[in-house]
């Protein structure tokens, strides 16, 4: 499968949302309880998802939707849960390189899941990225040590959980397309969106921490902003897969969402762009041609 110029529009749009989204859980990941921020990020998902199914003038279905769908749904708990709790712990900047790794999860898992195989260029645009997620850990007094990276990586708090993050990612788009073999994308996002709130609730609920613990009003709406990007990323996601082989679409995703995220990053928590993160973002931008020529 080939891309369209549909899909690399979708998928560039994707990714710039994307950042915008990250950007916005940076900035609420402070108010409060990881879990309850999850679950009104999800609801607030629902209303413009409603919208567009109604406008979509109902939707169709069959029977093996439901095992990937309830896939997708599972991992994009634990997505979020993960990214949440590594931005409470870590700055931005070194947060979202770690997602650029998952294009090559992706890759690797489309190949028996949905019978995609990259091309030459591809997976050598592919590798440069994750070259270039490598070279921003590196020291910036020794900007060329690219075996830094392991050492700086773990004494990050927020590394883990992001790569936990990033591998339940990897597994979610692939999963997505598969669903959409299914369902048409309307159908599908109000699913998952629906039973991600219901399941978040009564786990909080569960937990009993809906009572003890809550949002500060300062926060609300920050988190609505956060939501309204989210459900803007996952429409244009659906409608993106439908048009691009998941590996292509997942490394133009977090390759183009992390550099935009990073700006963002440098602009509003003025967190410094070291030699060695630009020489990074050089060689990811660099690479951006490859997955998609």
């Amino acid at each position: 499968m080939d891309a369209s110029p549909t899909g690399l529009l979708l998928s560039s749009a994707t990714g710039l949302v994307l950042g915008a989204y990250y950007t916005l859980n940076k900035k609420v990941s402070g108010a409060g309880n990881p879990l309850q921020i999850i679950f009104w990020i999800f609801a607030s998902h629902l209303p413009p998802i409603a919208l567009w199914l109604a406008l979509h003038g109902g939707s169709s279905v069959d029977p093996w939707y439901f095992l990937p769908g309830l896939c997708v749904l599972i991992l994009t708990v634990g997505g979020n849960f993960f990214t949440v709790r590594a931005l409470s712990f870590s700055p931005l900047n070194l947060m979202m390189p770690v997602m650029c790794l998952s294009p090559v999860l992706t890759v690797l898992i489309a190949i028996p899941l949905l019978g995609e195989l990259p091309s030459f260029h591809q997976s050598v645009g592919i590798a440069l990225a994750v070259v270039g997620v490598l070279w921003l850990y590196a020291p910036p007094e020794r900007p060329w040590d690219l075996l830094a990276f392991w050492k700086n990586f773990l004494q990050e708090r927020g590394a883990l959980p992001m790569l936990f993050s990033a591998l339940c990612w990897s597994l979610s788009a692939p999963m997505d397309k598969l669903a959409l073999r299914h369902a048409d994308p309307a159908f599908h996002a109000l699913f998952v969106f629906s039973g991600l709130s219901i399941f978040v609730y009564f786990w909080i609920r569960a937990r009993g921490e809906w009572d003890s613990t809550s949002i500060p009003r300062r926060f609300w709406f920050l988190l609505l902003a956060t939501g309204a990007a989210g459900a803007i990323t996952d429409i244009l996601q659906l409608f993106a897969l439908l048009h691009t082989p998941v590996g292509m679409f997942e490394a133009m995703k977090r390759v183009l969402s992390q550099v935009f995220a990073l700006g963002l990053a440098a602009w509003l928590f003025h967190e410094r762009l070291t030699r060695p993160r630009l020489i990074g973002i050089t060689i990811i931008t660099i690479s951006v041609p490859l997955v998609v020529l």
